[in-house]
């Protein structure tokens, strides 16, 4: 599935995704810092031949950036690979992220959505809230939509203000078949704001008082 003809593209789609998930002096960290220049680098690089799979994501996303060579591209994806087939939860959200942006098949959507769902399982936000939505968009069944609920809300409750924003959208507008509720809108809009007020009161946030009767119930 991963030749080295889509080593430079992959490249291009892993910075972007970085970009929309990791904050911007992150990203501009990782892009600036020369490939396995320092003693550190050596070290993580003998832990990584070890098996260790901490090291093995650490250094295949240094590697699978812009600034390395094709040949040491090509070696940070292989290094992603094995850290997903070790559980490494954001090697497998990174993977699945990229396969299902740039599927062409069946097959390919199917191999995107398993490591997703790994991810997810693991409990990596990013990868909840990101199948979440792949799932809303994709749902034919009300069982469907209901996974697809419960992974974006569970992703938001988790911290992801990606999943809040969705949430926030899903409810405002009334979208997916969904009742508009503003009352629902309002709390994942003031979740983004108040998420740690919330998480250190889970009754709270469980349960909000909406007015007119209605009554709102996060982990539903």
């Amino acid at each position: 599935m991963f030749v080295c003809a889509k080593i430079i593209f992959f490249a291009v789609i892993f910075v972007t995704m970085q970009l929309s998930l990791s904050k911007a002096a992150h990203a501009s960290e990782i892009a600036s810092k020369k490939c396995l220049n320092s003693i550190a680098d050596r070290v993580i690089n003998r832990e990584a031949r070890s098996g260790d799979v901490e090291a093995m994501y650490f250094l295949g996303k240094k590697l699978f950036a812009p600034s390395c060579t094709s040949e040491e591209q090509e070696r940070g994806l292989l290094l992603l690979m094995h850290a997903a087939q070790g559980d490494h939860p954001n090697a497998l959200f990174i993977l699945g992220y990229m396969i299902f942006e740039n599927a062409q098949n069946d097959r390919e959507v199917h191999d995107a959505l398993r490591y997703l769902e790994k991810s997810s399982k693991l409990g990596h936000h990013p990868a909840m809230s990101y199948l979440g939505s792949v799932l809303l968009n994709n749902a034919t069944t009300y069982k469907e939509k209901l996974k697809a609920l419960d992974l974006l809300k569970t992703a938001a409750l988790a911290g992801s203000d990606d999943a809040a924003k969705t949430l926030y959208h899903i409810y405002s507008s009334g979208l997916y078949g969904e009742r508009k509720s503003l009352c629902r809108a309002d709390f994942w809009f003031a979740f983004t704001f108040k998420k740690d007020i919330f998480n250190s009161n889970l009754p709270e946030a469980k349960t909000a008082n909406c007015g007119k009767g209605e009554r709102l119930t996060v982990m539903e």
